[in-house]
């Protein structure tokens, strides 16, 4: 097996923790156990066995997950590592060598490199940028063939932070539906829409396999608690991969998940991301209108944004330039197929993106 090098997050691993400015996450800056639970509940926690805990996940807090999708139940919830356990065991999962699949791009692209690993083929679908990210439900169906296993998207989507059109998403849903193709949608940026509507889940329909987590709309990526929610007989197939990766999550991690996802507390959260967002985002968007040769499609949801720039030099270059010559870490367009754009994390510290995006704008006025 040979796995490709997933570009996206080898640029963080290396990068993110040794530059001033890091701009490349794209979730909200974490909360601390401090900001979520007050004295009482902090001694509460500090009581939880550190032992093994259920391999599929706390019945508590999978019932806590199904709740958050009308229709399912704790049997096809299966608590992982991170969302992205849960992709890589969806992957496992549904995809054999000689499959095809589907990828709305851009994408967070950890499942493409995967896919392809495992010997099944990626045939991509781009988001319309000259319509704002939307995307033709014909042209999924137009890369559909006999051997398609699988379509999936991220949505809301990274990087783009756009969100399709309720009809659209309806037509995806209906379309894999009657060819018998099995959906996945990868919503870990759900709840943190900027018109404070969130949008509803694409597991209304029992074909549809979601995956999520803590990490991004939530604020708490340290937690690494993330989920897979689908039809229970693929759940019990991937919770028998799961033997053979991280068997379980951390006992303390879902201790606090419990809490955290009762209903009043998420929405206290979420409300707290969708405010720090906001702000960050004005803030981005009138640099934007103020710097020459810069253009985005507003994000509507997510805590980055795409970025189109207009200079003579590739996304990679500009981003490694701005790396060592700045102390600033983006992620280039490149990653995701795309030069000629960055993305930038709107969710850090506001003195942070302030300062980021100064340099920034100093440097691609220096290369026109």
């Amino acid at each position: 097996m040979r796995i490709e090098e997933f570009t996206l997050e080898r640029l963080q691993s290396l990068h993110e923790n040794e530059v001033e400015l890091n701009l490349s996450d794209s979730g909200v800056h974490p909360l601390t156990l401090e900001e979520l639970f007050d004295a009482d509940a902090r001694a509460e926690l500090a009581r939880v066995p550190l032992g093994y805990g259920w391999t599929d996940g706390d019945p508590a807090l999978r019932a806590a997950i199904a709740a958050l999708y009308p229709g399912r139940t704790a049997e096809q919830v299966l608590v992982t590592n991170g969302s992205a356990e849960a992709n890589f065991l969806l992957a496992m999962t549904l995809v054999e060598p000689g499959d095809e699949v589907v990828m709305v791009t851009p994408n967070y692209l950890q499942l493409r490199g995967w896919i392809r690993a495992l010997g099944a083929t990626v045939r991509e679908v781009q988001l319309d940028a000259a319509r704002g990210w939307s995307l033709d439900p014909a042209a999924v169906e137009a890369a559909l063939t006999a051997r398609t296993r699988l379509v999936t998207l991220c949505h809301p989507n990274n990087p783009t932070g756009s969100v399709l059109a309720a009809e659209v998403r309806d037509a995806l849903v209906e379309l894999t539906a009657r060819r018998g193709v099995a959906l996945h949608v990868d919503e870990v940026y759900t709840g943190c829409e900027f018109d404070g509507e969130e949008t509803p889940s694409f597991a209304r329909s029992p074909h549809v396999i979601v995956t999520n987590g803590l990490s991004k709309a939530m604020a708490l990526p340290g937690l690494r608690i993330g989920w897979l929610c689908g039809p229970a007989a693929e759940l019990r197939e991937a919770w028998a991969r799961k033997d053979y990766t991280s068997i379980t999550t951390g006992a303390l991690s879902e201790a606090i998940a419990r809490r955290v996802l009762e209903p009043a507390f998420r929405a206290r959260i979420l409300a707290r991301s969708r405010a720090w967002l906001a702000d960050n985002r004005a803030l981005l968007l009138a640099w934007v209108a103020a710097t020459p040769g810069v253009s985005i499609v507003p994000p509507r949801a997510g805590g980055m944004a795409f970025l189109a720039y207009d200079a003579p030099i590739g996304s990679t270059a500009l981003a490694e330039r701005l790396r060592t010559e700045a102390s600033t870490l983006v992620v280039p367009g490149d990653a995701y197929g795309l030069d000629g754009y960055l993305r930038v994390g709107i969710g850090a510290p506001r003195a942070t993106l302030e300062a980021g995006l100064e340099r920034l704008g100093t440097m691609l006025a220096g290369l026109r």
